[in-house]
């Protein structure tokens, strides 16, 4: 279904698709490799056209993405593994052949499908991968269109995982804020979260769990800081289920919050509430952004600013379109957004609310089910 989305949105059946970039590998042939875990290097690729699918990849990945692939199945290995079961690599169902390299593999794979096309969409730099094919490329810009496009509206079962990932990974929230509070440290609560996450199917992302003035650091691993009264707690979380992410924030404040950071979180809330009000149908991506922000300004926070407000949301954390002031794109029936105002004063501290919504015909539904509010720890 998500290849017949691509050769779809292509326009033309004169076109073989080539997917290099992890997302979209996964998207084409509904396999992830572990291995994207544990190796910087791993390559895998989806060749397909309307008709036939090849996938690439290394020889220790044949039956497992054998399992998950629609049959009959082709797979180009390369590299070496031992698999006690030569007999099997040819089937009937599942035909393995063996090459050298990535490369060459690649390039088997695209001759195998290149019959009556005359271009090839690559999803990615295509210079970096010693191609063979003498087909000229759909230009780069084409190319990435059609894939994130391809990937922006959402089946049903997208849905559905999306939805469970966000359920799961608001559970881990919920189990963590019970258990925080004044004496207990940063990584504790990240402990939490993690155990929680995994517990329930959830192969976890980032867990951003900073206190006091680290809440200041966008982006930063757990410490053995220990929570204190008047600490605010800012958490941003994120993991894959079945491939698709979660991504949610909220932030809590450790005993009575100061003025200061009751008058913050006032000005954030309620540019998250407009910028959850204005995710609709034929929104434009421009004007919700310039909505949020001119709401946080409003609000108490004159100096607030932002490089953007929101994202797509998918089998990546962050994927097309952006809720920001530039390239501005229509919302359509079946993206995932999620509209986030995080604000980070170094010294200070920083507060944070994150939401996903899934855009309908009628309107948005609110895929996050926690209240957005500043959260009382025990002091």
């Amino acid at each position: 279904m998500n290849r017949d989305r691509v050769v779809a949105l292509g326009g033309t059946r004169d076109l073989l698709y080539v997917a290099a970039k992890l997302p979209n590998v996964v998207y084409c042939s509904g396999y992830r490799s572990s291995a994207y875990d544990t190796d910087p290097d791993h390559r895998m690729a989806v060749v397909f056209d309307s008709e036939n699918m090849v996938v690439v990849g290394p020889v220790a990945d044949l039956w497992g993405a054998a399992e998950c692939a629609s049959k009959p199945f082709i797979y180009m290995g390369y590299r070496r593994f031992f698999f006690d079961h030569t007999e099997a690599l040819i089937d009937g169902e599942t035909r393995f052949e063996q090459y050298s390299s990535f490369d060459s593999a690649l390039n088997a794979a695209i001759a195998r499908l290149s019959d009556g096309k005359t271009r090839i969409a690559f999803d990615t730099d295509p210079t970096a991968f010693d191609l063979a094919s003498t087909l000229p490329l759909l230009s780069q810009e084409d190319a990435d269109r059609v894939f994130r496009t391809a990937r922006s509206v959402k089946s049903a079962a997208e849905i559905s995982l999306l939805r469970s990932a966000t359920e799961i990974t608001e559970q881990a929230l919920s189990t963590s804020l019970a258990n925080a509070r004044s004496g207990v440290s940063e990584a504790d609560v990240a402990a939490d979260i993690t155990a929680s996450m995994i517990r329930n199917g959830i192969r976890p992302g980032f867990v951003v769990v900073t206190s006091g003035p680290r809440a200041a650091l966008a982006d930063a691993y757990a410490s053995r800081r220990i929570l204190r009264p008047g600490d605010v707690v800012r958490i941003d979380i994120g993991g894959t289920f079945g491939g698709y992410w979660s991504d949610t924030a909220c932030t809590a404040v450790v005993g009575e919050p100061s003025d200061e950071i009751e008058k913050v979180s006032a000005a954030l809330l309620a540019g998250q509430a407009v910028a959850l009000g204005r995710v609709l149908p034929g929104s434009q991506t421009a004007e919700i952004f310039h909505a949020t922000i001119s709401a946080v300004c409003a609000a108490g926070l004159p100096q607030y600013r932002r490089h953007h407000v929101g994202h797509g949301l998918g089998l990546a954390p962050h994927e097309f379109p952006t809720i920001g002031p530039d390239k501005s794109e229509r919302l359509v029936p079946g993206m995932v957004i999620n509209v986030e105002t995080p604000y980070y004063r170094p010294g200070w501290g920083g507060i944070m609310y994150e939401d996903t919504l899934v855009v309908g015909e009628g309107g948005a539904k609110r895929l996050t089910t926690l209240d957005n509010r500043l959260i009382i720890l025990p002091d």
